[in-house]
């Protein structure tokens, strides 16, 4: 039973907008595209685990995506049974990974020959586990905490695997968590139901992240306008409702509503009446004041400043 269900991040909707609004010469374009696909794949590794999980014949309760709220401590799946918890770090990567235990350190050698480097997940996995278990002592949950590294497909190989928290293959789970030790008295199903929402009400938002911080872009970096939703290039008012792509001619039926989003994603919670003339491309402030009204925007603090509704 999945107690809290694993939701798509929101970089993988806000990324590929961002690379939209960057020029491609910008020089973190290409960090955004990479990182664009680290966090598709990553998710995807993580929906596959999921369903390997909703098929285990033995009885979990599952928490997805838990981030405790006292400590910066994102983990990726908590399982729960009643003889253990059990916390998965799932790591969705091609190629071959290489653990050093001297370092903590850890290496993907992709298939066209390239060496990349990551903090490793053993120590990932190991901080999750420090810190569930003092959460634990406090609310006087009994269960023994397990960990594991999770590759959701077995073409990835591993070379010098990390000592004492094991690596396993999506295939090869349910089977792990079935030959678990299972020490110390079991707990109920409503007992075990009851750590679950405890650990829910402990589980806070993850933090909004500052792009422009992350990929040292300035406002005016940012590309002015409409811009279409299937190919990024600049659209065209045509008349009262029609928007139209200069490149693929495709109509774009919310593009102001989207290029506003664009701006308090990327640029700031707040615009001024000016800067959406400007960023726009509209006329005058009596066309600003209307289309704002129109789209349901609220004045912020200040003269014509707009925030988000």
């Amino acid at each position: 039973m999945f107690m809290k269900e694993r939701t798509a991040p929101h970089l993988l909707e806000t990324l590929p907008r961002l690379m939209y609004r960057l020029p491609k010469s910008h020089r973190s374009w290409e960090d955004v595209y990479s990182d664009h696909y680290k966090v598709k794949a990553g998710f995807g590794g993580e929906q596959h685990v999921d369903e390997i999980l909703r098929r285990s014949r033995v009885p979990l309760v599952v928490i997805a995506d838990l981030q405790l709220s006292e400590r910066f401590c994102q983990i990726d799946t908590v399982v729960l049974t009643p003889a253990f918890a059990l916390i998965l770090e799932v790591k969705n990567y091609s190629g071959k990974l290489l653990f050093n235990e001297a370092s903590f350190h850890m290496e993907q050698e992709t298939r066209d020959g390239k060496r990349l480097g990551f903090n490793s997940p053993a120590t990932q996995v190991w901080n999750a586990r420090e810190e569930l278990a003092l959460l634990f002592e406090r609310l006087n949950v009994k269960l023994p905490i397990h960990t594991a590294i999770v590759l959701p497909y077995s073409s990835t190989l591993v070379e010098g695997a990390p000592k004492g928290i094991p690596v396993v293959y999506g295939n090869s789970l349910n089977y792990f968590i079935s030959i678990l030790p299972q020490t110390g008295q079991l707990i109920t199903a409503k007992e075990l139901e009851a750590v679950g929402r405890l650990l829910i009400d402990h589980h806070s938002p993850f933090p909004k992240t500052d792009l422009s911080e992350i990929y040292s872009y300035e406002i005016h970096d940012l590309k002015k306008g409409v811009l279409c939703e299937s190919c990024g290039n600049s659209c065209r008012k045509l008349s009262q409702r029609t928007i139209i792509c200069l490149s693929c001619g495709m109509n774009s039926v919310d593009g102001y509503k989207r290029a506003l989003d664009d701006w308090f994603d990327f640029a700031s919670p707040e615009i001024t009446s000016e800067q959406v003339r400007h960023y726009l491309g509209l006329k005058d402030k009596h066309a600003v004041g209307y289309l704002m009204k129109k789209m349901g925007f609220c004045l912020g603090k200040g003269s014509r400043v707009y925030v988000r509704a």
